[in-house]
């Protein structure tokens, strides 16, 4: 099916209450959705109608008769799960919805095996010597913090990647930072080198950090470039010259306070619970289908920055699914919620990297 150059067509397509935008100039930043997703058609036509439009954009593609049946039948239900929770909200932008984004044909099973992997908890042992081999936590519990910041606005923070789960981007922000360039690094690098904390896959942060110091730096990402799989180490091939390096790293005390004060500092790389960020569109996450006090997490982003609206404080949370997902490639999540491990966990394991 091919878009046509009216809207009155596609909306003859769909029910009333999806807004469907259609740019040439921001494919990125468009989405077969609307803000006003929260009523199920009654027919079942018209999801007929809706299902051909989305799997168009997206450019999805089913060798089968099999598959492309099988992947209706999910983007069925997950179209259901997301007009059902949408209709539970309010139009304010203090409370998130969903949205059909690319990953609206794969059930919840199948997007947490391919995009999230539980982190294993380190022993409490494990924990004492990851924090006498870096810097002491930061305890600052208090700080001069401005009302508001945004660390993409100072020019240290690299685009959304697509590359599902890395800890890179605080080593580029921190190293932006201090020289005043910045550096995208190699992901690939790490996943074919890194092999204690598998690169950008089960790891922790402060593993990734650990390599870097090691290897004496990482490679610029132009020189070592993303291949998406498991490929052999070639860490040594330039000669020794490495493009992005660290003195150390620093656990952040796990508390709102120890987190904000870090944060107006540097980025901060964070590990949390993102097993129901699939289908977030917009506004303010409050994590009210995450645990409420568990330290245990999948998925690793980096907070850049701060703000509130509407009297709900919120993290700005940098993801790796491309900026097709979510807004731009970011996720806003709520802080100062009371919660003993924050939103989603995204107080227990927060780490940054050092530079002198």
């Amino acid at each position: 099916m091919v878009f046509c150059n009216t809207r009155l067509f596609l909306n003859s397509l769909i029910w009333g209450s999806v807004l469907i935008r259609v740019s040439f100039e921001l494919p990125s930043q468009e989405y077969i959705l609307g803000p006003n997703l929260d009523k199920f058609p009654s027919d079942e036509r018209q999801v007929h109608g809706l299902f051909p439009l989305w799997r168009n954009y997206h450019g999805k593609i089913y060798t089968t008769f099999e598959e492309g049946e099988a992947r209706y039948q999910i983007f069925q239900r997950n179209l259901k799960h997301i007009t059902e929770t949408n209709a539970k909200r309010s139009n304010s932008f203090s409370d998130h919805r969903l949205g059909l984004n690319k990953f609206a044909d794969m059930s919840t099973e199948e997007f947490r095996d391919t995009y999230l992997h539980q982190i294993e908890m380190p022993s409490a042992d494990a924990v004492a010597a990851i924090t006498s081999s870096s810097k002491p936590q930061k305890k600052k519990f208090s700080c001069a913090a401005p009302p508001t910041m945004d660390w993409r606005k100072k020019g240290v923070v690299t685009p959304v990647k697509n590359q599902k789960n890395c800890a890179t981007g605080a080593m580029v922000s921190i190293n932006a930072i201090k020289t005043g360039k910045l550096i995208s690094v190699s992901e690939q690098e790490l996943i074919d080198c890194d092999h204690i904390s598998q690169g950008c896959v089960y790891g922790w942060s402060f593993r990734a950090f650990e390599w870097v110091i090691t290897n004496g730096g990482i490679s610029k990402e132009s020189d070592y470039p993303y291949f998406a799989k498991n490929g052999t180490c070639i860490a040594k091939r330039h000669n020794g010259h490495r493009d992005v390096k660290i003195n150390g790293y620093t656990k952040v005390a796990p508390t709102e306070n120890a987190l904000l004060c870090a944060t107006t500092e540097q980025p901060i790389t964070v590990s949390l619970n993102a097993t129901d960020f699939q289908f977030y569109h917009s506004g303010i996450y409050d994590g009210d289908s995450c645990p409420k006090d568990s330290t245990n997490t999948n998925h690793i982003a980096l907070i850049v920055g701060y703000d509130s609206k509407d009297g709900k404080d919120y993290w700005i949370v940098k993801n790796s699914w491309g900026e097709d997902w979510g807004m731009k490639g970011y996720i806003f999540l709520q802080r100062n919620t009371k919660l003993p491990r924050g939103v989603c966990s995204i107080n227990a394991w927060a780490y940054h990297p050092n530079k002198n």
